[in-house]
């Protein structure tokens, strides 16, 4: 498995807001690495690290299965696990 850490990642440009910020667990985040295409990844741990929340996800490619750390900043798009309902 292949680690890629917050270094190895290319942040969202600050003046694109993210869809989601809540990002939970079993969500599909979408991530840029440095070396490589977008990827998908879903996440499978969340913790505080260094006042800042730390995210853990798995995406597997053709080639190898990734592991990602991540910060929010890093994240380009969140699909949710669920969707939400629509209101009526």
């Amino acid at each position: 498995m292949k680690n890629i850490y917050p270094t190895g990642l290319i942040s969202r440009p600050e003046h694109i807001a993210l869809n989601k910020t809540d990002i939970r667990i079993g969500d599909t985040v979408y991530l840029q690495p440095k070396n490589g295409p977008r990827m998908a990844g879903t996440v499978i741990f969340s913790s505080p690290v260094h006042g800042c929340t730390t995210y853990t996800a798995d995406a597997h490619s053709q080639d190898a299965n990734v592991r990602f750390r991540f910060r929010l900043q890093d994240v380009h798009h969140v699909a949710p696990r669920h969707p939400m309902p629509a209101l009526n």
